[in-house]
């Protein structure tokens, strides 16, 4: 018995950094339904700076409990806001540096909101940019209620039988990210840790 215990394979430590309440509740929620017991969700402390990298890296070295090790997954979750391609592009470049010493860095990103990325829950989403007060009006119509951010009974409602895949699907041409048209690569972050 201790042999096999020995030869299994550790499942990696997860840890989400997210930058709002909806992304929040989304991957708890996500945690939960898809039994990632190894996956902590952890919002990035409020503020005016625009690095969400250089955020967690400093939460990382000051927090015994989210220290990681080589087998830690890190993702680092935010909407554009205001934030130019070059900032992004600096935000990868130290995520990149900072995933050499942990087993993944990456970045997830939705432009012009995480909604856009909760509305592909239902619908396939194009390139052309919805601001967040239609994005949140779409959802509405397909909760039959008003959308409220971070609510965690209709974030379980939009991830019920499985949507989640669907959304995967309905975003797979929006994953580049751009600053000029809606963009989300959650998808991809959801696929790797739900495999």
């Amino acid at each position: 018995m201790s042999r096999e215990k020995r030869n299994r394979k550790l499942k990696p430590r997860i840890i989400f950094f997210v930058e709002g309440k909806s992304e929040k509740v989304f991957f708890e929620s996500l945690s939960q339904h898809y039994r990632l017991n190894a996956a902590k969700t952890v919002k990035i402390i409020d503020g005016s700076g625009i690095d969400w990298v250089d955020k967690v890296h400093n939460m990382m070295k000051n927090n015994p409990r989210l220290r990681p090790d080589e087998r830690t997954l890190v993702y680092i979750i935010f909407d554009r806001d205001r934030l130019s391609i070059e900032a992004i592009n600096k935000m990868r470049q130290k995520a990149r540096k900072l995933a050499q010493r942990l087993s993944d860095c990456r970045i997830g990103f939705s432009n012009l909101s995480f909604e856009l990325w909760l509305l592909a829950h239902y619908r396939k989403v194009t390139v052309r940019v919805e601001d967040e007060r239609h994005l949140c009006a779409a959802l509405s119509e397909f909760l039959g209620t008003e959308y409220i951010k971070g609510n965690s009974q209709q974030m379980e409602s939009i991830m019920k039988d499985d949507k989640v895949f669907q959304a995967v699907a309905n975003t797979k041409n929006l994953t580049a990210i751009s600053v000029d048209q809606a963009s989300t690569n959650i998808g991809a972050i959801v696929s790797a840790v739900i495999s």
